[in-house]
């Protein structure tokens, strides 16, 4: 017997949920709406809703049972019969979206039509003002939750970036509120800072409407958005998630980690359930998954070559991650603070378009931040290599929003060499190109390289020419588990 949960969301069903809940309990039944012919659609199906180009695309909702439903948009016309429980489903054929001329643009919303019928009777149900374009899921805890606010500290977000946000084609479903918010200086207030600059980037540069939903929770672990065994069914999931499994997207943004810090490398697994998870349960393959590497917080010895301290492993847990397709990552180490919820939001969003415009919307021109990808060992030196570092590496400094500025006489900090004994050293760092020479004078057999492994590494860090932070590194990877907790 199905929940009513399930009646609710037959998209979730669809998507295969049943089976892959198979061998847990299901989330508690929800209250039913109240049976009538007038549609009740899915959560995101309302006014000034967008709705994901390029797929064929899913619209569901409940009727009452064995009417006769017909959806009208864009010209095309799908018609069905409504379940014994009430539900229907039809799915329009892919379109494309209108390239916008500039981020001030405002598109042509359109209107879709939902008519249900039975027994003589006609009820007909109008959506406004909808436009095609891409949707991205913005999930988390509370550095994706946090909101712009009118009376920003200037230490938030450059000046200006609420006065200027007249974005028509940039628009926010919070499922909390169950409303679309069209992008303006009086409704910005409301989004998630992270997830507007993200979308305002992507936007200014692919030109193409976003639709952001954000679901994220202060506090929240990784374990209260999970969906597949062996983890139990996430009570963020349930609540948030799965009200809108099954709408059209193009990808998703993961910020985390916090609240699952002490996890360190055993992070990884829990992260790439809840990739692969939700995969399944939208069934549009394996859509792209990007999300922000933790910053620094705290302050970090500066007597631990090894590293390994604080938030070293999670953020390699991350790295580890991307062994998955169509997956990127933001490197935020130089933007932290003493303290959880650094204020500069502006450069993670910035950074996560980034990465999305490269590996997404095939802007590969453009650099985002740069990865270790393999080293080699001659005599003394060990000589490292990165991707995304084709116009070369830099030592630079960064305070607020400006560009890291270089600082080519400084040495590189946090820069470590593992000796052939084990032990660890200080080292130095001379920058070749897109390589980097990593040596130290008291050790003649050096083995392995770490980089910003470490609770909170600051100063004088390591970029490519366009101004991204390399990700933190460790040649061995995580190494040895450590023997107390």
């Amino acid at each position: 017997m199905k929940s009513s949960f399930f009646k609710l969301f037959p998209a979730a069903i669809l998507a295969g949920s049943l089976s892959l809940h198979a061998a847990q309990q299901p989330p508690e039944p929800a209250a039913p709406p109240s049976a009538t012919l007038l549609a009740q659609c899915a959560a995101p199906f309302r006014d000034n809703a967008i709705l994901q180009q390029k797929i064929k695309l899913p619209v569901w909702g409940m009727s009452l049972p064995q009417a006769k439903v017909t959806v009208t948009f864009n010209s095309q016309t799908k018609a069905t019969t409504a379940n014994k429980d009430g539900s229907w489903r039809v799915v329009l054929d892919s379109m494309d979206a209108v390239r916008l001329q500039s981020v001030n643009d405002s598109p042509a919303g359109k209107t879709m039509t939902i008519v249900c019928e039975k027994g003589g009777d006609k009820a007909v149900k109008i959506i406004n003002n909808l436009v095609l374009g891409d949707v991205w899921i913005c999930a988390g805890q509370s550095n994706m939750a946090g909101v712009m606010k009118r009376a920003g500290h200037p230490k938030n977000y450059p000046p200006n970036s609420i006065n200027n946000a007249h974005y028509p084609a940039l628009r926010l479903f919070a499922p909390q509120k169950n409303q679309w918010l069209v992008c303006s200086p009086e409704t910005a207030v409301s989004f998630s800072r992270v997830a507007f600059f993200f979308a305002r980037r992507v936007q200014r540069d692919a030109l193409v409407p976003m639709g952001l939903i954000v679901t994220a929770v202060g506090g929240s672990n990784i374990e209260s958005w999970l969906t597949q065994a062996p983890y139990p069914i996430g009570k963020n999931h349930k609540k948030l998630l799965a009200p809108v499994v099954g709408y059209g997207i193009r990808g998703a943004v993961w910020y985390q980690g916090e609240s699952n810090e002490k996890d360190r490398r055993d992070y990884q697994p829990k992260l790439e359930s809840l990739i692969t998870g939700w995969r399944k349960l939208w069934q549009q393959g394996d859509f792209p998954v990007h999300f922000v590497q933790l910053p620094g917080i705290k302050q970090s010895s500066t007597d631990n070559p090894a590293g390994g301290d604080g938030r070293a492993e999670i953020r390699q847990a991350y790295v580890e991650t991307l062994k998955l397709p169509n997956t990127g990552m933001a490197v935020t180490i130089d933007i932290g603070a003493p303290r959880e919820h650094p204020p500069n939001k502006y450069d993670t969003g910035v950074r996560l378009a980034r990465s999305v415009l490269q590996k997404v919307y095939g802007f590969n021109n453009l650099s985002s931040c740069p990865l270790y990808t393999k080293h080699v060992i001659d005599g003394k030196t060990i000589r490292v290599f990165f991707d995304n570092a084709r116009m070369g590496l830099m030592v630079a400094k960064k305070e607020g929003f400006a560009p890291p500025q270089p600082t080519p006489d400084a040495k590189l900090q946090w820069l470590s060499i593992q000796a052939k004994d084990g032990t660890w050293h200080w080292a130095d760092g001379k920058i070749d190109g897109s390589e980097l020479l990593v040596s130290c004078k008291q050790v003649s057999e050096p083995v392995a390289v770490r980089y910003a492994y470490t609770q909170h590494p600051n100063g004088h860090l390591l970029y490519n020419k366009d101004g991204q932070p390399v990700s933190p590194f460790s040649t061995i990877g995580y190494g040895p588990k450590p023997t107390t907790p």
